[in-house]
Parts: structure tokens; C-alpha cells; sequence
């Protein structure tokens, strides 16, 4: 059979439906697996977002605590006159007097040193002792009591001169 021009110009009569299923098919394959894709990419952009959140307070708490930390303090303690009795009794723990007078921070530590070189303190509870002679004269104390060192700043002041 031959064909005239006129045929072979026309074009070939192909079902449409079969030609646009397979299309339709991969455009929806496509459509689907780019939904998925952004639906990954959300997922990941709130675990993203929920982390830099997370991370954010952290790094809130720890400035805080950097912070929070509090420079040694450092008071100046001006001196006091005491005693006469108080005096000699510095004098004999080796502790020098400042413009005339001692601090409270001296005569505190050389009253605990002297009560820890002396062993005054109680076997059971090494926060309390127990004044020897010297101590019990010098701050009008009973010999049989016991005491603890948080007593000792009380006990300073029956011994500074107030001016």
C-alpha cells in the first residue's frame, strides 16, 4: 500500500491515555519524592532550630555561673588599741603591732593558733576547747566550759579599748 502526502503528513493516531498515564505516573513519582524531601528538611530544620535553643541556654547558664563567681574580698581592717594584758599576750604569739594597735583578723588568728599549739581543743569536736590558764585570766573565762572558735570574735571585744 502507498501513501500519498497527504497521509504521511498527518500525523499517526496514538491513544492518548496511554501516553499521558506513564507521564502522570512519574510526574507524581517526582511530585511525591520532593514532598518528602521537604518534609525531611523541615524535620531537620526544627531539631536544628530546637538544638541552637538548647544550646543557647546552656551557654546562658554557664556565662551565670562565670558570673556568679565573687572576687576574693579584700577589707582593710583598721587597728584597735587593746589591753594592756592583750597586748603581752601578742607580743608573746610573735604578732607585731600596726600604727599602735592590732586588727581583729591578728588577735583572731593568734588566739586559734595559740589554742591549736597548746592542744586546747576537744578530742571529740575539734571546733570547741577548752581555755587554759593563760586564756581564762585574760578573757575573764571558766576553765571547765567549752567553747568554740565562732566565741572568740565575742570574745575580742571584752579586750579592745574603745576610744
Amino acid at each position: 500500500m502507498s501513501t500519498t502526502p497527504e497521509q504521511s503528513a498527518q500525523p499517526t493516531q496514538v491513544n492518548p491515555e496511554s501516553e499521558a498515564a506513564p507521564a502522570a505516573t512519574s510526574v507524581q513519582a517526582l511530585l511525591a519524592s520532593l514532598v518528602n524531601v521537604a518534609a525531611t528538611q523541615a524535620q531537620q530544620t526544627r531539631e536544628l532550630h530546637k538544638n541552637l535553643k538548647r544550646l543557647a541556654i546552656e551557654i546562658e547558664k554557664e556565662q551565670k555561673k562565670v558570673h556568679r563567681v565573687k572576687p576574693k574580698r579584700t577589707v582593710v581592717q583598721k587597728p584597735v588599741n587593746v589591753q594592756p594584758a592583750m597586748a603581752t599576750f601578742l607580743q608573746g604569739q610573735k604578732v607585731d603591732a600596726v600604727n599602735g594597735g592590732y586588727t581583729r583578723q591578728v588577735m583572731m588568728r593568734a588566739v586559734s593558733a595559740y589554742i591549736k599549739t597548746q592542744k586546747l581543743q576537744s578530742e571529740e569536736n575539734k571546733k570547741q576547747w577548752k581555755p587554759d590558764t593563760s586564756l581564762a585570766k585574760l578573757f575573764n573565762l571558766d576553765k571547765k566550759q567549752l567553747y568554740s572558735f565562732m566565741n572568740i570574735n565575742g570574745l575580742l571585744s571584752k579586750v579592745i579599748i574603745k576610744a
